[in-house]
């Protein structure tokens, strides 16, 4: 029995359907549209440059897809205005002072938007909120930044070779070193002269120190100074002393440069006046007359029949003490 007409129409039916469906599905994974169903908010931002960015390129956050570039038109004349879609679900973690550059998926891959930044605790991002943008490098600038850094190379490169060359030939003060054989043995015997003077360098300060640890000593003088507080107070009160002494002296000599300066002093007058130097000079012979005069009369007195025994006595006496001074003093001597 052969099926009915009906029946083989709901087969095909379900088929072609089945078949649909499965296409659709394929179609949405391989395409990635079932970003068309998912609920997006669209904001925009406005770029000097877009470097070839097309509708259809995909927004980026935190290395995630987050959404697709729109559309793009001109802004002012001169800068170009791009329209992103942006899931919904990722917008609550975008904040609304987001900036917004142009990127590159890979090296030489598509061009992206990237969003980054964003200050936290700012508001989400809204549906009709306007992005920042921020310059982004170009590959022309980076071929330029290359060129520039490669002509750069070339001038060191250059300058390299010029250099080594003139080394080679013994040009300037390198070169000579490295090709004159007598500036070589010349800078030989200064580095060794420089050797032996650091030697004696060491050697004097190792007798520095022997010196300082032997001044250092107990008992010395320096140590005393530096450990004994007592020998320091006197130290200072011999130079107070000192002190005192020398203004004593210095008032001393004004006070004599002053007298001798007055005639009206005694010493002023001796120094000024003639006339009292000479009556001084009479004065010290009449005193050297009258000592000669008392020296005669004390001879006369001794050989006078009066005093002679008194001087007798006197003489006996000290002739005694005389000889038992020198008893006591063999005694004592044969004692030792």
């Amino acid at each position: 029995m052969s099926p009915s007409p009906n029946r083989q129409a709901v087969f095909v039916g379900l088929f072609v359907s089945l078949a649909v469906a499965i296409l659709v599905g394929v179609i949405l994974t391989i395409g990635d549209l079932n970003d068309t169903f998912t609920k997006k908010l669209t904001v925009t931002s406005v770029f000097d440059e877009v470097n070839g960015l097309q509708q259809g390129d995909n927004v980026w956050f935190s290395g995630v897809k987050v959404g697709i570039v729109k559309g793009l038109a001109f802004h002012g004349g001169a800068q170009v205005e791009v329209t992103l879609k942006v899931d919904r679900s990722a917008a609550v973690f975008i904040r609304g002072d987001a900036l917004a550059k142009i990127g590159s998926d890979g090296l030489i891959g598509n061009k992206i938007v990237v969003l980054y930044g964003g200050t936290e605790g700012s508001p989400a991002l809204a549906d009709g909120g306007v992005v920042v943008s921020a310059a982004a490098l170009s590959t022309e600038t980076i071929l330029a930044t290359l060129q520039e850094n490669n002509t750069n190379l070339l001038a060191i490169t250059t300058d390299l070779r010029g250099l080594s060359g003139a080394l080679a030939k013994g040009d300037g003060t390198v070169g000579k070193l490295l090709t004159d054989d007598t500036l070589y043995t010349d800078v030989s015997a200064t580095v060794a002269t420089l050797g032996a003077a650091s030697t004696n360098a060491q050697a004097m300060t190792s007798s520095l120190s022997t010196f300082s640890a032997k001044l250092n000593r107990p008992g010395n003088l320096p140590n005393d100074l530096v450990t004994d507080t007592t020998t320091y107070a006197s130290l200072t009160d011999t130079v107070g002393a000192l002190h005192q002494t020398g203004e004593s002296a210095a008032r001393l000599v004004t006070g004599l440069t002053d007298a001798t300066a007055s005639a009206d002093t005694p010493v002023g007058a001796l120094l000024h006046d003639p006339a009292a130097g000479a009556h001084l000079k009479a004065t010290l012979a009449n005193l050297s007359q009258g000592s000669a005069l008392l020296t005669e009369d004390l001879d006369a007195a001794q050989h006078s029949f009066l005093l002679r025994g008194a001087f007798k006595k006197k003489a006996r006496a000290d002739a005694k003490a005389k000889a038992e001074a020198e008893v006591a003093a063999a005694a004592a001597a044969d004692g030792q």
